[in-house]
């Protein structure tokens, strides 16, 4: 029997450049015969816009809390009903298979959760592939969901390694952001956001400050009100820096570079793609221990904390070990990543 095979995927929503890891699988994906669009969340009935403009095989969803999460409850109620229309015209009008990644099971907001849970469920039963990043993951979202296990692959991202240059070395790279050759640099990279726990990091860090070590705290911030607090918490410290501002794609490897450890203190997530950054520059991470985390960095447990108040010791602890060694072995558990059975999520045929 002759078979037809899918190749047209609709990518929703486009994350847009500040998170290369969506550019680098549509890359990835179209130098294997796949053609790839992008749709956007900005406005209702988007996906159904999508659907009609670029007329996909597949469909392909990253985060869906956009398309059901506003800014009131008024607002989240329509946008939800319109979601779940609009996945219902997918299935039963279109007929088109949807695949997914879960990012993270929960709205970082933590923004009507009873509800969000509920449309959750409903879309990731309509999913024919879902995609998560660990086996934990998995185990959860089987269970929490009613899920059936082989719908659900466990595939990594591209390593960002990849994706961005890394040119300097450590001299360099602090010479660049005016940090002392000798200082321990602890770096915080990526949006600020009131679910990463930098307050902890912050009032962690003054309360073990030496005159050698530094933090850095590097990213861009929607929340001015939560900008602004966390500011007054490092006021009257000069070796807590502010780069406060989308780091440009050619200046990420100074900060990385420049650092002895990362640190992304979140209060709760499932997966992190700085993490997956802060591996693929050879860098230990200091980050909340989930079993994911534990799966996956095995070799640097002791950076891992469990509560806020660990925190402060993981930063100790950081500066007696052999970070070097960490580091390798981060980029080497980076580089084994799986990311060739993203093929896997859309090779479909029709007869």
């Amino acid at each position: 029997m002759a078979h037809t095979y899918l190749t047209k995927i609709l990518v929703l929503p486009d994350a847009g450049p500040k998170n290369p890891f969506q550019y680098q699988m549509i890359k990835y994906l179209s130098t294997h015969g796949f053609v790839v669009s992008l749709g956007r969340k900005k406005q209702l009935f988007s996906i159904y816009a999508a659907v009609r403009n670029s007329e996909p095989d597949i469909i392909y969803f990253d985060w869906i809390h956009g398309f059901i999460i506003g800014k009131n409850l008024p607002g989240s109620c329509v946008k939800s009903l319109i979601f779940c229309f609009e996945i219902c015209y997918l299935i039963y009008i279109k007929r088109l298979p949807i695949v997914h990644t879960v990012h993270n099971i929960q709205n970082h907001n933590q923004k009507w959760l009873l509800a969000e849970r509920w449309i959750y469920r409903f879309f990731l039963r309509n999913c024919c592939r879902i995609r998560v990043y660990s086996e934990a993951l998995k185990n959860e979202i089987t269970s929490e969901f009613s899920l059936e296990p082989h719908r659900i692959y466990v595939i990594r991202d591209i390593p960002f390694h990849h994706h961005y240059t890394n040119l300097t070395d450590q001299v360099q790279s602090r010479a660049r952001l005016g940090i002392d050759k000798s200082a321990f640099l602890y770096l915080f990279f990526g949006r600020i956001e009131p679910y990463k726990g930098l307050e902890n990091l912050i009032r962690s860090f003054i309360s073990i400050t030496k005159s050698d070590s530094y933090l850095i705290l590097a990213g861009a911030s929607l929340d001015h009100e939560y900008i602004s607090e966390l500011q007054q918490l490092t006021d009257n410290h000069a070796s807590i820096i502010w780069h406060n501002r989308f780091i440009a794609e050619e200046d990420v490897q100074y900060y990385f570079n420049a650092a002895d450890v990362a640190v992304l203190p979140f209060t709760r997530i499932d997966h992190s793609g700085s993490v997956d950054l802060a591996l693929s520059f050879s860098k230990p991470v200091i980050t909340l221990k989930t079993k994911a985390m534990t799966d996956l960095l095995p070799h640097q447990d002791a950076l891992l904390f469990e509560r806020p108040e660990q925190l402060t010791n993981c930063l100790l602890l950081a500066q007696k070990m052999n970070l070097s060694a960490i580091g390798t072995r981060n980029f080497q558990t980076a580089d084994a990543a799986n990311y060739p059975d993203l093929l896997k999520l859309f090779q479909m045929s029709k007869s």
